[in-house]
């Protein structure tokens, strides 16, 4: 008990591993490859909405293949790891219960826990698809 007590994780280790976690999404949503699809399907869109008809998503996606949106897709990833970092410092607080310290999400005025620090460990409670779902919603 005495060393779950000293051992338990301070709660900048919560905030550090959501911001691992949020990362980890981040990296895997803003690929070039995606920005490219979803920038082709916007435009589509707003074609149609134009009155021109017959340029869909893939032929625009295709005419902006050599296009290197390195640098667009770094932006994007830098404001939505900013965005993540101070959503959390605003939502996210860390409850102690002695032995253990719990992470919880204020998310939509619901209370969600997202992180459990024991031992010396923080265990993240919330996978990638979950966070993606909450961003969605």
């Amino acid at each position: 008990m005495v060393t779950m007590l000293l051992t338990k994780p301070e709660p900048k280790e919560h905030y550090d591993a959501m911001i691992g976690l949020a990362q980890s999404v981040v990296d895997q949503e803003l690929t070039s490859d995606n920005v490219k699809s979803s920038i082709a399907e916007m435009g589509a869109e707003k074609l149609s909405e134009l009155g021109i008809d017959g340029v869909d998503a893939e032929t625009l996606e295709k005419l902006g293949a050599d296009v290197d949106l390195t640098e667009v897709t770094d932006l994007g990833k830098d404001m939505a790891m900013n965005t993540a970092g101070f959503y959390l410092q605003s939502h996210m607080k860390v409850d102690d219960y002695y032995v253990a310290t719990v992470g919880m999400l204020n998310y939509r005025g619901t209370n969600l826990p997202v992180t459990l620090g024991i031992m010396g460990q923080v265990f993240v409670l919330v996978d990638k698809e979950q966070v993606k779902h909450l961003l969605k919603r």
